[in-house]
């Protein structure tokens, strides 16, 4: 009996929190009207909304400071709209950037796999992180420049 009592404040804490968190969402980040020829588009930045704050708050309290149920749901949930049987998620782009570079080279893919010393076109304006994976998988950026 006393581990349900206990359960339960812990279950309203956790809800107040949650609760606390929504509120936090919207006096720290409500939206701001865009003025034409006022207002600042920013080149990047955070985009999240209110429910993405609540999970991460959420999944902070389990103490999952790395990836965990929400990923493992969200993986399995893209994978199905995706109609593809895995789906994994990266730590970021640059990864996500290297590991489908070197997917590319994989042995898998028979004579279409990338081999060492092929060229892969790429923007001469790009990210580093565009063409790092390129180098590493041993094979020729080519730069081109467009408008």
């Amino acid at each position: 009996m006393a581990s349900d009592n206990g359960d339960a404040k812990k279950d309203a804490l956790r809800q107040q929190i949650l609760d606390l968190t929504a509120q936090y969402y919207d006096e720290a980040f409500s939206k701001k009207p865009f003025l034409g020829g006022i207002s600042q588009i920013p080149v990047s930045g955070k985009v999240f909304d209110g429910d993405e704050l609540r999970n991460l708050v959420d999944s902070s309290l389990d103490f999952w400071l790395t990836t965990g149920r929400y990923a493992h749901e969200f993986e399995e949930e893209f994978a199905k709209v995706m109609g593809v049987k895995h789906a994994m998620l990266c730590n970021s782009g640059s990864s996500a950037n290297l590991l489908a570079v070197s997917a590319l080279k994989s042995e898998r893919l028979g004579d279409r796999a990338l081999v060492d010393g092929d060229e892969v076109i790429t923007l001469a304006a790009g990210f580093p992180t565009t063409v790092n994976p390129i180098v590493q998988n041993r094979l020729v950026p080519v730069f081109i420049d467009c408008e």
